[in-house]
């Protein structure tokens, strides 16, 4: 009997853990609005969990940025102020040009032989989705450039910290990308970037990754100011 109760117990988190990587996904990707109040019975509906999987999934989002528990009305996708997008910004912008520094230096040290190339193809796929009007695919893109720039950083627990600040940003940083002349600035700054880790040149591109976050932020605070 204990063994069976220690087998639907893990049974029951690995169901929550799974519904929780599917309610971030739903947050992330926008189909959950900032605002909006999750609906339980639509959730386990939806993914074919009970309602008290979906409860606990919720709870476990809490401390994640990506949630609001208001006692006696809900959960609620997080509504972020612009004075938290400011600090998300400056907090990813640190970090972010930390990391640029790191992947150029090693870079100039022979230890990164692949990642010049890897960026550039990355480079030209961000290319042809501009010219293809495909803004979805050009903010996957993106996310994709910055994630291996953070590996090469070769810095585990930045990268972790950089995610976690990432999955909070999804719910605003999207907006900045959805206009066409933000994704030709963009994607001049990412060149920016990759010129200063190809040359192997940390200031060059710390201060490049720098310009680039300064300039995201300004990008969505444009489109706030014209909201």
């Amino acid at each position: 009997m204990a063994l069976e109760a220690k087998s639907i117990g893990q049974q029951r988190a690995t169901l929550a853990g799974e519904a929780r990587l599917e309610i971030e996904r739903m947050i992330i990707e926008g189909h959950l609005a900032a605002g909006e109040k999750l609906n339980e019975l639509a959730l386990s509906t939806a993914m074919g969990v009970s309602r008290g999987t979906v409860r606990e999934a919720i709870r476990s989002l809490a401390d994640s940025g990506l949630i609001d528990l208001i006692a006696n009305r809900g959960a609620f996708v997080h509504e972020t102020t612009i004075a938290e997008v400011r600090n998300l910004y400056d907090l990813r912008g640190a970090i972010f040009a930390m990391a640029c520094a790191s992947a150029a230096r090693r870079v100039g040290a022979g230890m990164e032989g692949d990642l010049v190339q890897r960026l550039e193809r990355n480079m030209d796929r961000m290319r042809r989705a501009h010219v293809e009007d495909d803004a979805d695919g050009y903010y996957a893109l993106n996310i994709e450039f910055h994630d291996i720039l953070m590996q090469a950083a070769a810095n585990p627990k930045g990268k972790t910290i950089y995610d976690n600040l990432v999955k909070e940003m999804h719910l605003f940083r999207r907006r900045g990308l959805s206009i066409a002349t933000n994704i030709a600035r963009s994607i001049e700054e990412h060149e920016a970037i990759l010129l200063g880790v190809a040359a192997g040149g940390p200031e060059q591109a710390r201060q490049a990754a720098e310009v680039h976050i300064r300039s995201g932020l300004a990008r969505y605070m444009n489109i706030v100011e014209a909201d």
